[in-house]
């Protein structure tokens, strides 16, 4: 049998809203050399009975039951038996186009790359557009690069695995696995890739739809952080033994700081409830000219914040812009305004 060009992982839980639209999108992929290893985290809704249907019907499909353990051990199980030449991710809840895997393999090939990277779509629950991804550090289109020539590129950009392919052997031999976490389980999968990445390369192909969702996926979201053993302080700390367990803390401290910082910051203004002891708890788990650090950062924010800010947020699926002026807010979707 022929070795497929890219093994695509689907970690599943509980979607069956979404399942059959994300998995018509993989059948229909111009890249025939394609394999769909899908792994059913314990779902308890009509999500197993879609993926019998699918497996019966596509010999590309292979399927992986296991007790819920979250999308990191998810995606480690499927790695495990993946034997396309790349590796790829997708999301159950999203969709992607046609080409997406064909674009991002030529580039592979092309370029011999260890990490194919590409823009993406982002999507309102209805499938209506919102807006396409940014190339936020300019990095070079259909060129060569890797960490030492990106500044800042470590933990910056889309840190999520499912706009991009790994090479399998450069996968399975450095070790790289998913954190056993809730939530956000591919952002050290994607810092520990990049940092051991000879060639990456970046596609202005637009083709992976991520949707938002009402109850739509955040960095360190309200859930995680309420999970027993599971909040902010013990991600960013696990986080930290990880890099220095593998080696390569020292080569991402500055930038793992700065991130860490700003993790505990966006936490803060998101979802602290008790903001006074949340500050206490930051002054006892970082050091002291880091929390400084934090500390002005949250100062400046609160006392500039409130004299004129801009930032944007979406309500049921709708993209608003907030303005601050002296206290008054300022909600502007569309040619609508209201004050609030």
């Amino acid at each position: 049998m022929k070795t497929p060009n890219i093994s695509i992982i689907l970690p599943i839980y509980n979607v069956e809203s979404y399942l059959e639209e994300c998995l018509e999108s993989l059948r229909s992929q111009s890249l025939s050399g394609i394999e769909i290893i899908c792994v059913n985290d314990g779902s308890t809704d009509n999500s197993k009975n879609i993926l019998k249907k699918y497996v019966e019907s596509d010999s590309r499909i292979k399927l992986i039951n296991q007790d819920n353990s979250g999308q990191g051990i998810a995606r480690n199980n499927g790695i495990k038996i993946a034997t396309g030449e790349y590796i790829g991710f997708v999301d159950p809840d999203d969709w992607v186009e046609p080409e997406m895997f064909e674009n991002l393999y030529r580039a592979a090939r092309n370029f011999d790359a260890d990490i194919v990277e590409e823009s993406f779509i982002i999507d309102n629950e209805a499938r209506n557009y919102i807006k396409k991804s940014r190339n936020k550090l300019k990095l070079p289109k259909n060129q060569v690069y890797n960490y030492k020539i990106r500044q800042n590129y470590l933990f910056s950009v889309n840190l999520a695995v499912w706009n991009k392919i790994y090479r399998t052997e450069f996968i399975r031999e450095n070790n790289i696995e998913f954190m056993d976490l809730l939530r956000s389980e591919d952002i050290y999968f994607t810092v520990k890739s990049r940092i051991l990445a000879n060639k990456i390369v970046y596609i202005d192909s637009p083709d992976y739809h991520y949707r938002i969702k009402s109850d739509d996926k955040v960095l360190i979201n309200h859930d995680l952080a309420q999970k027993k053993n599971n909040g902010v302080f013990y991600f960013v700390k696990n986080f930290k033994d990880k890099l220095v367990e593998d080696n390569i803390y020292e080569i991402t401290e500055p930038d793992f700081k700065k991130w860490r910082n700003d993790i505990l910051i966006d936490y803060y203004w998101k979802f602290a409830e008790n903001k006074k002891q949340f500050i206490n708890d930051v002054h006892s788990f970082l050091e002291l000219e880091q929390f400084v650090l934090f500390f002005i950062s949250i100062i400046c924010r609160e006392f500039f914040g409130n004299i004129f800010s801009v930032y944007n947020t979406y309500l049921e699926d709708k993209k608003y812009k907030i303005f601050k002026i002296l206290g008054f807010k300022i909600k502007i979707r569309h040619n609508k305004i209201k004050f609030r």
